[in-house]
């Protein structure tokens, strides 16, 4: 079991370094290179909706051999990386969005219900947590080196390192024992999860849609230089790290996940107001911090309390949660690039996820 989790967490790793590598900077690339805010807004939208797609037709077909569908979410989010460097305009507007969605369904539904099978109702909170922790422990530092490549060696070496480090990924995820799997069948289902629990999902999908853009839009307010940006969006990575950390030490001991999230969210929805409103770059800093201290409690308790409803149908539960995140994140999207629209005022389209997360409140 520990050789497994070990390859399922390489082979995470590596998904995670392409995306705090060169992930992050793609809205920031999009408005360096003469896109509109709303346009750039419309970017993810268009993956989103690809990815929703998808998990109706896997609902109806199942993944026949898993670990080629997961290598070819690998194929298709290095194809998305590889699109910055050789379309331009509305091709890679309109084009490299899909295949991100591609590689949000093929790569995330099969590797959770492999994930899933490592964990017990004894240890899912904190083993949820450990996969979790990937993201904040890499990204500590690669936002950082990401930054300081864009400006010695521009995006297109950048784009290139993550299209590189994913095609790698794919060849291991077609060596890898860790992969080997049954054919995967379930459907969209939300009667064991129940329907305050989907809500949860779908709110959480909201929030992500409207910080996918406006996260990068806002940090670049008050920080100039991709170089320096990275530093910020490292910060945010290590105390997001600290709040995995202490979640997977508390949530199974204590049980009642549900008042994680409930207080999680409440306390995280007046800081989006106080970061979209901070007036210089110190109270940015200090409110966001708040912020990604409690938030990242969220996607791992709403996982585990799933997780524990949903024990025997954890394929049924991979795609139904992807489905609900998608279209959650399908609505944030529209609000964000409606705000940007007829305001032009990144703040306001941030302050909406706010109320996402006022949704996420009514988990139980």
């Amino acid at each position: 079991m520990r050789k497994e989790i070990a390859h399922l967490l390489t082979i995470e790793s590596l998904v995670t370094l392409a995306g705090t590598l060169a992930g992050v900077f793609s809205i920031v690339y999009l408005v360096n290179t003469g896109f509109s805010i709303f346009e750039a807004s419309l970017f993810y939208l268009i993956g989103f909706i690809t990815a929703s797609i998808l998990c109706l037709v896997f609902a109806s077909r199942g993944f026949g051999r898993p670990k080629h569908w997961m290598a070819l979410g690998m194929i298709a989010v290095s194809a998305f990386y590889l699109s910055f460097i050789i379309m331009d305009g509305h091709w890679l507007l309109f084009v490299a969005p899909i295949f991100f969605g591609v590689y949000i369904v093929c790569f995330w539904v099969p590797f959770n219900v492999l994930m899933l099978r490592t964990t017990s109702k004894k240890n899912r909170g904190e083993h949820i947590g450990y996969f979790f922790l990937v993201f904040p422990v890499i990204g500590l530092a690669s936002p950082i080196i990401g930054g300081y490549l864009i400006d010695a060696l521009g995006y297109g070496f950048l784009f290139g390192c993550a299209f590189i480090a994913l095609l790698s990924n794919a060849i291991l995820i077609a060596i890898s024992p860790a992969t080997v799997s049954k054919p995967l069948k379930g459907r969209l289902t939300i009667k064991r999860m129940r329907p305050r629990l989907a809500l949860g999902f779908f709110f959480e999908g909201g929030q992500e849609g409207i910080w996918f853009t406006t996260i990068p839009m806002i940090s670049m307010i008050f920080i100039q230089g991709e170089s320096n940006l990275g530093y910020v969006f490292a910060l945010f990575a290590l105390v997001g790290g600290i709040a995995s950390i202490i979640v997977a030490r508390v949530s199974d001991r204590k049980g009642k996940r549900h008042k994680y999230v409930q207080n999680a969210a409440l306390l995280a929805a007046p800081l989006v107001l106080g970061v979209s409103m901070a007036p210089n770059l110190t109270y940015f800093l200090v409110i966001i911090c708040g912020l990604y201290l409690v938030q990242p409690m969220i996607p791992i308790l709403l996982f585990a309390m799933a997780s524990d409803r949903m024990e025997k149908q954890k394929t049924s539960l991979s795609l139904t949660r992807e489905m609900l995140l998608n279209t959650g994140r399908i609505l944030g999207a529209v609000l964000c690039a409606l705000v940007l629209f007829s305001t032009g005022d990144v703040r306001l389209a941030y302050v909406v996820s706010g109320i996402m997360l006022l949704g996420i409140a009514l988990t139980k």
